[in-house]
């Protein structure tokens, strides 16, 4: 089996031939494919803080499958889930340890003739970037992942969840072209088939669509998680998502549930650039600021003088000076105003 320090290399290979996420992991992907014997992949970028996909790369006969299996993830206790995999430390799972107690396993991988499954968290730094998957046909010679398969898996795990977090925090200059006052508008029923839409949303699924090189009538990622989620729980105040496009800008996401007149359920997006708020949060984190850092930007953002931040977070007016020089080196910036530009106002409309 291949050492941590051959899966580094083959990492930087890989990155040197990718102009973007989805090439990276295409090609990790085949890499792996030399050394475990796998049927069928799916590999996703994740948003840390909510778990929810920002683009799959798929083999195809997963596609036609994903979506339910999305569906089972926010309904049906199961095992190695994916957010279980992250909460609980686990980081990985293999599916055949526990078939008979998955009713992913009988009621959608069987019935379509796979009859093994790797998961992987690809964590890296205590945050999940991306989920990777690997599966196994039932007439494979081998139906069944080996244990050497899962300690290769282990190897490779955090070197791609470095990697997809570079690829997720890469900060993008551009925004995408906008008219003050419009906004994306997408109706879908809870099959996730378009109804209605306008111009403007249209528009951006487009652009998700490409970002992901899907068909037409194909659902992106990031729109089949944000409304299975929404869909198992009606109430569930997790329902925006920012997509970052690179070399494009940053698609928002958000998503309401409907009640038609015959109380059947559709979905409502509203799909748009990223504002300045719905940006702050992601820029702070992709910055790689501390929590004290983070409070320090947040008065600065409001106006407020120095001497004031120190009275208000209860630290010196030295400290503050201190906080705002790494903040600063951080951002590549020079001094307040550059700084409230960068990570906000840029983003407010025209």
């Amino acid at each position: 089996m291949k050492d941590t320090q051959y899966w580094r290399r083959k990492s930087e290979q890989c990155l040197k031939h990718s102009e973007n996420s989805f090439e990276y992991r295409q090609l990790m992907i085949e890499a792996l494919r030399t050394q475990i014997n796998f049927d069928a992949y799916c590999c996703t970028l994740t948003d840390a803080h909510t778990l929810f996909s920002v683009g799959a790369v798929t083999e195809h006969s997963i596609e036609a499958i994903h979506q339910e299996i999305m569906e089972l993830e926010y309904t049906i206790e199961d095992i190695n889930k994916y957010e279980f995999l992250v909460r609980s430390g686990q980081h990985m799972g293999r599916l055949s340890d526990s078939t008979s107690q998955s009713f992913r396993y009988r009621e959608v991988l069987k019935p379509n003739g796979f009859s093994d499954e790797i998961r992987a968290a690809l964590i890296y730094q205590g945050q999940c970037y991306g989920f990777l998957t690997l599966f196994k046909r039932a007439e494979s010679e081998l139906p069944f992942f080996q244990d050497e398969d899962l300690a290769l898996i282990e190897i490779v795990m955090p070197i791609m969840g470095e990697r997809l977090k570079e690829f997720h925090h890469y900060i993008i200059e551009e925004r995408l072209p906008t008219v003050e006052g419009e906004q994306g508008i997408v109706i879908i029923d809870k099959e996730l088939r378009v109804l209605s839409s306008n111009t403007k949303a249209y528009e951006l699924l487009s652009i998700l669509r490409k970002y992901e090189s899907l068909t037409e009538w194909q659902v992106p990622k990031p729109i089949q998680a944000i409304c299975a989620n929404l869909l198992a729980d009606n109430y569930n105040t997790n329902t925006s998502l920012i997509v970052p496009i690179k070399d494009t800008g940053y698609i928002a996401i958000r998503a309401s549930l409907m009640l038609t007149s015959l109380q059947e359920q559709q979905i409502a997006l509203l799909i748009n650039e990223a504002s300045s708020r719905e940006m702050l949060n992601f820029l702070i984190m992709a910055y790689n600021l501390t929590p004290r850092e983070k409070e320090v930007v947040f008065e600065i953002i409001k106006g407020i003088p120095t001497k004031e931040i120190a009275y208000n977070l209860g630290i010196s007016h030295y400290t503050v000076q201190d906080h705002l020089k790494v903040i600063f080196q951080k951002v590549n910036v020079s001094n307040r105003n550059e700084l409230v530009w960068k990570i906000f106002s840029r983003f407010q409309l025209d």
